[in-house]
């Protein structure tokens, strides 16, 4: 028994020096040292607590992880504009403790910000171009009820202490007081600020590690119905039955007709935030009457059955506002799973020189179409408001869509 545990003691030093190399989440970085070097790696990126304390580091070249503190290095940042960390002195809430730790760079400008993590709690600071810095704390007021007038009074002094470092924007009070305090909102603030002015330092840049951009295709999806008005030229239809042929009437029909759809967008934030992807389905059932009469003096109607499958770009004119306006087209494939005719107006010649005529209930069967598809509209947070107009390019079976007009709305998920 005794060997036994020596041989497990052995291989578990044995197995140390890799599982010192084999980290939980290597990216690609760097690190800049005290002299303002920059050394590239591999960045083990931790949870928030860990990132604030110390990076753990790979070098090219290197074997093992050394774990560099705030004092032994300027900062770190992963490959491709991800986030970056620098080393600052942050003083606590209570301004009675000081501690040297790795903050979040969020943005560089006339007003830069930073994001600490500090004791559990996530911190912000807003520092102008002469160093001067505020901190305000993520509180949370509307989770906390049992501390909430303490959290109060903090926030409204720490908000005035902003207020006074973003004097020439007179509404930073009110927007704090109002908004959550993430990363994302106030970062947003900060550059819309410095952008109207701090013009005199130049362009902001932004630190902030995008995770949009670090997926692939992003998606979501929407459900709807819509009401369309359309126009339809039946088949010709021509029936060879022995030793006749029976022809049939051609005739075009307009009405309006309810349609239902699902779909989803998907986006390549790598390649565009503004254009994505669209794929649709929809059905559609038309019942439509003709406003010419047969030669036996009534309307003809028609009824199909149309499943219908659209592909096609979207272009998102703003992306990051509540309100979204866009165009998009695309082409779309249209199973007409019945087609059907009711008074329908035939001829059939007989032999003997007379002829048979009259109205009688046609099926002809199933037909596929497809068309081009164009389209605007608005998205306003969940809801989807669009217009859009298909047109025929070619059917089997020969019923053709001169044009239809389509208004819908949809809920997005």
């Amino acid at each position: 028994m005794k060997n036994c545990l020596q041989i497990f003691f052995v291989s578990l030093l044995s197995m140390t020096p890799m599982m010192l190399a084999a980290q939980v989440n290597p990216q690609r970085g760097y690190v800049i040292t005290n002299e303002n070097d920059t050394i590239h790696g591999t960045i083990d990126y931790l949870t928030d607590a860990k990132n604030a304390k110390y990076c753990l580091f790979l070098k090219d070249g290197e074997s093992v992880y050394k774990s560099l503190s705030p004092i032994d290095i300027k900062g770190y940042r992963l490959a491709g504009e991800g986030i970056y960390y620098v080393s600052r002195l942050f003083t606590d809430f209570n301004e009675n403790q000081q501690e040297l730790i790795f903050a979040e760079f969020l943005l560089q400008g006339g007003v830069s910000l930073y994001r600490y993590y500090y004791d559990g709690e996530y911190y912000f600071g807003f520092v102008d171009s002469n160093g001067k810095e505020v901190i305000i704390r993520d509180d949370k007021l509307d989770k906390d009820l049992r501390t909430y007038e303490f959290k109060l009074q903090n926030r409204r002094q720490v908000v005035q202490k902003i207020n006074g470092l973003m004097y020439q924007d007179k509404t930073i009070a009110s927007r704090l007081w109002k908004m959550n305090l993430t990363s994302e909102n106030l970062t947003h603030m900060v550059k819309q600020y410095d952008e109207q002015y701090c013009t005199e330092e130049g362009d902001c840049v932004l630190f902030r590690y995008d995770k949009e951009k670090t997926i692939a295709v992003k998606h979501r999806f929407y459900v709807g119905a819509g009401i369309g008005y359309s126009s339809y030229d039946s088949p010709k239809y021509d029936y060879f039955a022995g030793v006749s042929d029976i022809s049939y009437d051609r005739y075009t029909y307009t009405g309006v007709a309810p349609t239902f759809f699902v779909g989803g967008d998907f986006s390549f934030p790598r390649l565009s935030k503004n254009l994505n992807a669209q794929v649709e389905f929809s059905f559609t059932p038309h019942r439509y009457e003709s406003s010419e009469y047969s030669m036996e003096g009534v309307k003809p109607k028609i009824i199909v059955n149309e499943l219908a499958g659209r592909i096609g770009l979207n272009y998102v004119f703003i992306t990051d506002g509540r309100i979204k306006p866009f165009v998009n087209g695309g082409f779309l494939l249209a199973w007409n799973l019945k087609i059907k005719e009711e008074n329908a107006f035939y001829y059939n010649p007989t032999t003997g020189g007379t002829a048979d005529q009259g109205v009688r209930t046609v099926d002809h069967g199933k037909g596929s179409m497809y068309s081009i598809c164009l389209g605007t509209g608005v998205d306003i947070n969940h809801i989807r408001i669009s217009a859009s107009w298909k047109k025929s390019l070619g059917a089997k079976n020969g019923l053709q869509q001169n044009g239809c007009g389509i208004l819908s709305v949809a809920y997005i998920f």
